[in-house]
């Protein structure tokens, strides 16, 4: 029974992320186009049936949009990504990249 709970809140979560409600709740502090790719990847996720990376994420955003690591740090942190798991999960890459960026910080 705790199962089916946890189950249908996750899918609420998931199906928020993708509605027209988070990106306008979002769009205003990071732009319609970095909500837009972050929903496409959790899509595609879905559609693949293929978790995605946080590294990846974080790649594609960093590196292929040119997003400044603090801006994506801080949307992974406003959503709390966290919740995404297992569609959205840490990896030892991006845990590397997280402990890098702390120190760079500090």
């Amino acid at each position: 029974m705790e199962y089916d709970i946890e189950l249908i809140e996750f899918m609420d979560q998931v199906d928020f992320c993708l509605s027209l409600r988070f990106k306008e709740k979002w769009r205003h502090k990071y732009s319609s186009h970095f909500i837009r790719v972050f929903q496409e990847k959790v899509l595609k996720s879905l559609d693949t049936q293929k978790p995605v990376k946080k590294s990846s994420l974080y790649t594609t955003y960093t590196k292929k949009y040119k997003y400044s690591p603090e801006v994506v740090f801080d949307f992974f942190k406003s959503i709390e990504i966290g919740l995404y798991y297992p569609i959205i999960y840490d990896d030892s890459k991006f845990l590397n990249i997280r402990a890098k960026y702390r120190e760079d910080t500090q």
